[in-house]
């Protein structure tokens, strides 16, 4: 059984190494290209939906520039502002389906997304003070992002609303020297 597992991970490794050295990746719902970000673990339990395990406080790990995958779980509006987030993979097409197949979930995967989320470290990264938030306003959604401040973020995460989900919906952000440049939250059908 350990080496069916090690054979496991070492398949997906490989797949999400040759993603990452290809393009942006595939498109997603939204139209934004979508990358898959190595996790920090080896250790994978791909699941269909976000981890129900609570993540774990620990030393905020390094992050490196790039454009990640996340479940936030605070912000904290200032100068700098700062984003607590839990980090996954988002994976489409043969990759989520190859994922799926190997843990014994459905394949096709509803609506080509797969995310696996099996590490439990949280991560806390400052926030550019010119940083790019784009937000879906549910209540008339999902063709456009509203662009809101950090703070205002900040304030949707503590307490999401029926018009802007904050911690109940996943987002990308972008990296750049060591702090968060861009988030755009994902739609999920």
């Amino acid at each position: 059984m350990r080496i069916r597992r090690t054979v496991q991970i070492a398949t997906l490794l490989v797949a999400l190494a040759a993603t990452a050295c290809t393009d942006e990746g595939s498109t997603v719902a939204t139209g934004s290209p979508a990358t898959v970000t190595p996790a920090p673990s080896p250790s994978l339990t791909p699941t269909g939906s976000p981890s129900t395990a609570s993540p774990t406080p620990s030393p905020s790990p390094e992050i490196e520039d790039g454009k990640h995958f996340v479940f936030v779980k605070t912000a904290t509006a200032g100068t700098p502002g700062t984003l607590r987030f839990d980090l996954a993979y988002f994976l489409t097409g043969d990759e989520a389906n190859q994922a799926a197949q190997e843990n014994g979930d459905e394949v096709p995967v509803p609506n080509d997304y797969y995310i696996v989320n099996d590490n439990p470290k949280l991560r806390t990264v400052p926030v550019a003070d010119d940083a790019e938030v784009l937000v879906y306003d549910w209540s008339t959604c999902c063709d456009t992002f509203t662009h809101v401040t950090f703070d205002a973020f900040a304030g949707y995460i503590a307490d999401p609303t029926a018009d802007f989900h904050g911690k109940l919906s996943p987002y990308w952000i972008r990296v750049k020297g060591g702090q968060i440049v861009k988030i755009q939250e994902q739609f999920l059908p």
